[in-house]
């Protein structure tokens, strides 16, 4: 199983994409399917209702590059 959207900037494993892209999207309901961190977000960070995805994960955060995860992103990837 691989991610294409993972990159290392500076050091750091970021999630790049837009993630209005279907396959992007994908991507990130993929990682938060495999990652035994997910954990839903406050409700005023979602991104997407009701939809487990990184992009709606308390542990994501949000760079201009795309999101890093705090938890390391699955270890699947």
């Amino acid at each position: 199983m691989t991610i294409h959207n993972l990159k290392l900037h500076n050091g750091v494993l970021v999630f790049w994409g837009d993630i209005e892209s279907k396959d992007v999207y994908d991507e990130t309901v993929l990682m938060a399917e495999n990652c035994p961190d997910f954990q839903m977000d406050v409700e005023d960070e979602i991104v997407y209702e009701g939809q487990m995805t990184c992009c709606n994960c308390r542990f994501r955060r949000w760079h201009p590059e795309g999101f890093t995860c705090y938890k390391k992103f699955p270890k699947f990837i």
